[in-house]
């Protein structure tokens, strides 16, 4: 009964084992579990094999010590060494079982770190080899300070971002009260504002609601206006609901504050004036510009471009015209110059269209009202050539 026994039929077969320094390295050298059990079918072979001297290891030999893998499945894994550098496959121009395995990558890397970590190892021995050791400890030197510097790249990277992505939160919270209560889409000027108010101000976006709720009960719609209010409300250090009605209810909502504010010089009003000649002095006419720039959203150029419209088409033009033009602008989403040109023109060209229909003395008689001052000379201009005459 003794002379034969299983159990010792199992040990002849010996254990597959793995260098414990691949455990201690595996993150470095970025192998996952199951890599480390591919090695161990490897080391497994390598221990069978005979000779083991400068013959490699074929993917056969591993096949047929190891009948759980599969040729897929080996095939998978040993790309993903070969990639990283462990291993070597060599014969890839042979059959898949016939090519041959090196392990010599995965020894000349660990011997690079237990050199890295244990240099007092190769520094007694002096020679060539000690210098060898002493410059691959500066590669890795180096190495090190790049990832550090990398690493420190990657935290003010990100450190920028959540600043920008808590900022974005803030501006959208804000943005989107405007718009709630303003009933349009915000304006770039008050977009830049509101850039002022949360950045340069530091206010936080709770206490602009409060402010900007005060500031629209009252129908303070202009950015300009709202930003003046927020200069002094910094000015004056409030920060308490209670402070910020005490301040609108002496400073905002005086007859001689509601004065102030529409009798502040606007250079754009003075340029619109000066270029249509119509009196933007009025309270009420400053009020109809505010509604173009701010509530419908139209730039200062495009109220130019309507202003321009108005003195073309029009004897005795006004506000109302401009208003008209805009209106119709705002119905159709043009808020481009290039756009609004374009608009123009197809108008004039369907006019000629229809004026070429109207034949004999008629045509000549009947002159459409869209086409009455074609050229358009601004009322500067016209003065100056009045006075060279």
């Amino acid at each position: 009964m003794h002379h034969r026994s299983a159990v010792l039929e199992m040990l002849r077969w010996g254990y597959a084992s793995v260098p414990g320094v691949i455990f201690y390295y595996a993150k470095e050298l970025d192998l996952e579990i199951e890599d480390i059990g591919v090695l161990a079918a490897v080391f497994f072979t390598l221990e069978r094999s005979k000779p083991l001297y400068d013959s490699g290891i074929k993917i056969g030999q591993i096949l047929q010590a190891c009948p759980f893998l599969t040729k897929q499945k080996l095939s998978r894994k040993l790309g993903r060494l070969c990639k990283l550098e462990i291993i070597e496959i060599g014969n890839t121009d042979k059959s898949f079982v016939d090519r041959e395995i090196y392990l010599e990558p995965l020894m000349e890397k660990v011997l690079a770190f237990i050199i890295r970590d244990h240099i007092d190892l190769v520094r007694s021995r002096g020679g060539d080899r000690a210098k060898g050791a002493e410059d691959l400890l500066e590669e890795f030197r180096g190495k090190i300070e790049q990832l550090k510097l990398e690493l420190e790249e990657e935290k003010n990277k990100q450190k920028n971002l959540d600043i920008f992505k808590s900022s974005n939160k803030k501006f959208k919270k804000v943005a989107d009260f405007i718009s709630q209560k303003t009933g349009s889409l915000l304006s770039l000027k008050m977009a830049n504002e509101l850039k002022k108010w949360l950045e340069e101000m530091a206010f936080s976006p709770e206490f602009l609601l409060c402010m900007l709720e005060l500031c629209f009960e009252r129908s303070i719609y202009n950015p300009a206006d709202i930003t003046k209010i927020a200069k002094d409300i910094k000015e004056y250090a409030i920060n308490s609901v209670e402070g910020l009605e005490m301040y609108f209810s002496q400073y905002v909502d005086s007859q001689k504050g509601t004065v102030l504010r529409f009798k502040q010089f606007d250079p754009d009003i003075a340029e619109f004036g000066t270029f249509t000649g119509i009196d933007m002095n009025a309270d009420a006419r400053k009020k109809v510009y505010y509604k173009w720039r701010y509530d419908w959203g139209f730039s200062h150029a495009m109220i130019m471009k309507a202003g321009e419209v108005m003195c073309q088409k029009t004897k005795n033009g006004g506000l109302e015209y401009i208003d008209s033009v805009l209106n119709n602008w705002m119905l159709k989403k043009i808020y481009q110059v290039q756009e609004a040109e374009k608009e123009i023109s197809e108008f004039k060209a369907k006019n000629r269209r229809e004026k070429a229909k109207i034949s004999g003395s008629k045509n000549n008689a009947v002159r459409s009202e869209s086409e009455e001052y074609e050229l358009y000379i601004p009322p500067t201009s016209s003065d100056d050539l009045k006075s060279n005459v």
